[in-house]
């Protein structure tokens, strides 16, 4: 092959390669992209919100103003706590100390004992686990019930003994009665002379009666150093001494549980009490549960002991249950609704001289009645909220009271 063709040769070849890249190239432009499609949103219908609740923004002790207290039992942790303070400051016009009045924290066993024999009938007295909710109550105008003078419980054996110890013999009915004297004496006359007007009433004896191991009155034995020292009038012994030293601005509260199942055997008890004029009224605990009749165990016990002569007052308010099951905390809410509904229609019709309710502790984890969730807020992320209860308490219309 001649020079000449084999150059044509070559410049044929280069030109056939230069025309396929093109082609390939073109091709490749003009492909057009497969599209993904774009999901489509399902649109969910907007939330209709519930309807505001029409006590959302009412308080309780508001509601009740013109009928009655409302109070609340604290400790001194929830005294220190600002948060849970504010609540009680929004809601409640009174307040029981759970524990810090009851005598095993206001007798000072150290300083009783160093100074014995005389101390035999004065025992020393501590009001550090007091001053600091009394000095609350007097400065955001809360009204505090006290709670306890007298009571088989909480009170230590060495303070019924001969010589104020542990293990020695009890002491003699003159010395007892000395003592109780003392201790009713010292507590009224440090409330009375510090904290002036605070206390708006005294549970001056507490859980005495007990129809089914009591005395013929029915009066608490078993394991009651009171009555084990001085005898059934005991009883006697302390609204006289409740009365000879009250200043005369608290009213003088007898305190039991089960009240509406032993009422009869209560005034029975009470009758020299009352004859004398040493007792203004009957505290009612009521410690419930959901399955309990509010009208039965509340209004019908505190309408009898009204028609016998007494004021009432609700102490110790709490309504539990052991089981989680669903709708619960529904039927309490009805059950608080119940309660508060009755209890004002009967001080409203003239059949009840109530004029206090309080509620046994602020929320459900600082409650004695361990998992029974008994009171009206619950602690959830940190903070207090309102439970189903206290829409219940308020008698939110949306509650409905069943008709039966």
């Amino acid at each position: 092959m001649s020079r000449k063709t084999r150059t044509i040769t070559a410049l044929c070849l280069i030109l056939c390669m230069l025309f396929t890249g093109c082609t390939k190239d073109e091709n490749k432009a003009t492909e057009q992209p497969t599209e993904t499609p774009t999901p489509t949103a399902e649109l969910s219908p907007t939330p209709t919100p519930e309807p505001e609740s029409e006590v959302e923004h009412m308080t309780l002790k508001d509601r009740y103003k013109d009928v009655f207290k409302v109070g609340v039992a604290l400790n001194n942790t929830t005294l220190k706590n600002k948060d849970y303070m504010d609540i009680v400051k929004e809601q409640f016009n009174s307040f029981t100390f759970e524990n810090e009045m009851k005598p095993d924290s206001l007798l000072n066993k150290t300083a009783t004992q160093k100074g014995y024999p005389d101390t035999n009938t004065e025992p020393v007295l501590q009001f550090i686990s007091i001053q600091n909710g009394l000095s609350i109550a007097q400065q955001n105008g809360f009204g505090v019930r006290g709670h306890t003078l007298c009571w088989y419980s909480q009170t230590p054996r060495w303070f019924f003994t001969v010589d104020y110890s542990d293990s020695g013999e009890l002491c003699d009915r003159e010395t007892m009665i000395a003592r109780l004297e003392s201790y009713i004496k010292q507590v009224m006359e440090f409330c009375q002379t510090e904290y002036p007007g605070v206390v708006y009433a005294w549970d001056v004896v507490n859980e005495a009666v007990d129809p089914g191991s009591g005395d013929a009155n029915g009066i608490r034995r078993e394991k009651n150093n009171w009555y084990a020292t001085i005898g059934p009038d005991f009883i006697d012994y302390a609204f006289a001494f409740a009365r000879k030293y009250s200043d005369g601005t608290a009213k003088l509260y007898y305190n039991d549980y089960n009240c509406y199942d032993k009422m009869s055997t209560i005034i029975k008890a009470l009758k020299s009490v009352q004859e004398a004029g040493n007792i203004d009224g009957i505290g009612m605990q009521c410690h419930f549960g959901t399955m309990d009749s509010m009208r039965d165990r509340a209004y019908k016990a505190a309408k009898y002991f009204t028609s016998n002569g007494y004021c009432v007052q609700i102490t110790e308010l709490d309504i539990g249950s052991k089981t989680r099951a669903e709708g619960i905390e529904k039927l309490q809410a009805i059950r608080y609704k119940e309660l508060f509904y009755y209890v004002e229609q009967g001080v409203k019709a003239g059949e009840i001289n109530l004029d206090s309710i309080t509620v046994w502790g602020l929320y459900d984890d600082a409650s004695w009645r361990t998992g029974e969730n008994p009171l009206l807020y619950k602690r959830a992320v940190g903070k207090l909220e309102k439970k189903p209860a206290w829409y219940g308490a308020m008698q939110d219309p949306a509650i409905e009271i069943p008709q039966n």
